[in-house]
């Protein structure tokens, strides 16, 4: 399957569940999240999602994550690419052009400061190589990002066998949650 076919055929799937159902799915998810050791992580990159694309919700994430005293860092684009907006626990969000939630008050971090990075995906092959929305902003944000950064992949659906055109921009995941299970490549 291609990365296109991919985008097409799970987009789709994941347009026709309802609200209830994306909240269900994304509980299922941080339940998985929240066995995971993460006592050697502090800050932590983490996606808000796109209400009318029904993407994971995140905030339940970020919610626990200040609870654990970790540090939360959102993306803003910027023209072609992508800043770490580190937030508050109070923070407040507005709405850009195409309706994805973006931090109004922040302090732009390096990227060689993240230790974990949540990455919205539609779905990844077993080898960790996922399919998003095709702009290449989180692979070029993870090109910044320390070697040793975790790269968390969050997705209702379970890896397909594999994607046929990787190139080598890409960036593997090391894991991928589903409601399911925790996978790791």
């Amino acid at each position: 399957m291609t990365k296109a076919e991919a985008r097409k055929y799970y987009r789709n799937l994941r347009k026709q569940f309802s609200k209830e159902e994306v909240n269900q799915l994304s509980a299922a998810i941080f339940e998985h999240i929240k066995t995971i050791d993460f006592s050697n992580a502090q800050t932590f990159h983490v996606f808000l999602p796109i209400e009318k694309n029904n993407e994971v919700n995140t905030y339940p994430i970020i919610n626990w994550l200040f609870n654990q005293n970790k540090t939360v860092v959102l993306p803003l684009v910027i023209g072609d690419d992508m800043i770490n907006c580190q937030v508050e626990k109070d923070f407040g969000t507005s709405l850009n052009s195409l309706q994805i939630p973006e931090p109004i008050q922040y302090t732009e971090i390096d990227a060689k400061a993240i230790d974990v990075v949540f990455v919205p995906m539609f779905v990844a092959d077993k080898k960790g190589n996922r399919v998003g929305y095709g702009g290449g902003y989180y692979d070029k944000f993870l090109a910044r990002c320390k070697p040793e950064t975790k790269k968390i992949g969050l997705t209702y659906f379970r890896p397909i066998e594999n994607i046929d055109d990787i190139y080598f921009g890409d960036f593997p995941l090391d894991f991928c949650i589903t409601p399911e299970e925790i996978v790791s490549f």
